[in-house]
Formats: structure tokens, sequence, C-alpha cells
């Protein structure tokens, strides 16, 4: 990552895009774990992807939380970087990703939540990659 920071118009562009993807796919991850519960599933659409693919939820499922945690950590190094002209340290990423894990095993079962923290952690991993 380079030293340079950008626009402040183009990080509040960025900021704005990345809240309303975190916003929708949180939205959406609240709907598939309502759909889920025993008393509406028969009737719902995780039903009817049941039907088709039983491993075909568990992928939205891991899918979408791991773009919550991406667009919502995105959205908060951008937040510190317009705020302070300073880019976010790894005790908000590392937070973030506590967070993301918690609100998943609440939401979902505990398979999703630690395949969603793997593919968070490889999301970690590839910003630290970009440091150097």
């Amino acid at each position: 990552m380079s030293d340079d920071i950008p626009e402040r118009s183009a990080i509040i562009r960025s900021t704005i895009i990345t809240v309303i993807l975190t916003v929708v796919l949180l939205s959406l991850g609240l709907a598939f774990s309502a759909w889920s519960a025993p008393e509406v599933i028969s009737t719902s659409p995780v039903g009817a992807l049941n039907d088709m693919n039983p491993f075909l939820v568990l992928i939205i499922e891991i899918l979408v939380m791991s773009g919550v945690f991406i667009f919502l950590t995105i959205t908060v190094i951008n937040i510190r970087l317009f705020l302070t002209q300073i880019r976010a340290g790894w005790t908000e990423i590392i937070l973030l990703l506590i967070v993301t894990f918690v609100m998943t095993f609440l939401m979902f079962d505990s398979g999703v939540a630690i395949v969603t923290l793997l593919l968070s952690l490889a999301f970690i991993v590839y910003l630290y990659m970009l440091q150097e």
C-alpha cells in the first residue's frame, strides 16, 4: 500500500459504496437467518434452496458473511483515513474479525462461523501482503 492519501472525495465515494454493500449483505444474512427458522423453512426461499442442493444455502451464508466482513473492514479503514489521515491499525481489523465471527455464530451454526472466520483471515493476510 502506498503512503499517499487519496483525495477526500474518493474516500467518501468509496465509503458510501462499501456502507451500502455492507448493509445489503448484512440484511441478506439476517433474512437467511430468519428464513432458516424451523417454523418457516418449508415455505421460505431457504427451504427451496435446500430442496435443490443442501450445500447451496451454506455456501451462500458463508459468502454473505465473508462479504460483510470485507466491506465492513474497508469501510472502517476508509472512515479512519478520512477522519485522521492515518490508516486503520490491526486492532480495528482484529476487532471486526471477532465481531463478525460472533454475529455469524449467533445467526447461523458453528460450521458457517468457522469457515467465515477462515475466509476473513485469508482477507487479513491479503491486507498484510499489500502493506509490503
